[in-house]
């Protein structure tokens, strides 16, 4: 196995990753590592906010499994 290292600046970083996605994805293991610290905020940001959309996720019943 082989390891790639790219740095992509992020006008092309979608463009690069819809190629990745779309290979056969036999053998291939794709890690992504954001450099960027705003990059990773608006990654959680809509991570949470799609969290938020779930109905049930709202009922604070749901926390009860957790304590």
């Amino acid at each position: 196995m082989h390891t790639v290292q790219l740095k992509l600046d992020d006008s092309i970083y979608s463009n690069v990753m819809f190629l990745l996605n779309n290979l056969n994805l036999k053998g291939l293991e794709i890690k992504e590592k954001f450099d960027n610290k705003k990059e990773i905020e608006e990654i959680e940001n809509f991570s949470n906010h799609s969290a938020n959309l779930v109905e049930e996720w709202k009922d604070l019943d749901e926390d009860t499994v957790w304590k």
